[in-house]
């Protein structure tokens, strides 16, 4: 091989060494995690549950979403009615689910469940008609309450 071409095959692995390096870069750049949904844990004690609040780039990330407690006859009274999705059990088998007093803040309340229909639920006590309970987003708010962070 002569001077020249073994200059040329150097040039050309450098070449290539440089372009690869720069395709990784971009790949690894492009596939970075972005910033993580901020979460805020407000423990609660033996009389209140923990008060999560969530930025709003975490709301948007977790697809949070909500509907209102309603009656089972329409009328205001009654028994309350909510979907299915809005329910959580705990270990021991206790079913809750997820209020949203305020714009991104979501607090746990207990439900007793008297029959379950389709993917309506009816409850003997819970939240009053009109409470906003999380119905998408839930099993995030179990972790986020539970200080996991989704790398476990």
């Amino acid at each position: 091989m002569t001077t020249r071409n073994v200059c040329w095959l150097a040039l050309a692995l450098v070449t290539m060494m440089l372009g690869v390096t720069g395709c990784s870069h971009a790949a690894a750049s492009e596939h970075a995690p972005a910033s993580r949904p901020a979460a805020k844990v407000e423990a609660g004690d033996g009389s209140h549950p923990a008060r999560i609040t969530l930025s709003e780039e975490a709301v948007r990330r977790l697809g949070i979403e909500t509907q209102p407690v309603r009656t089972a006859n329409g009328s205001g009274a009654g028994a309350a009615l909510v979907p299915y999705s809005a329910v959580v059990y705990d270990a021991e088998g206790s079913a809750w689910a997820f209020t949203s007093p305020s714009q991104r803040t979501y607090v746990r309340a207990p439900l007793k469940i008297l029959a379950i229909e389709n993917d309506r639920v009816t409850l003997t006590s819970g939240p009053p008609p009109g409470t906003e309970l999380v119905t998408v987003g839930a099993a995030e708010l179990v972790g986020a309450e539970a200080g996991i962070n989704g790398e476990e």
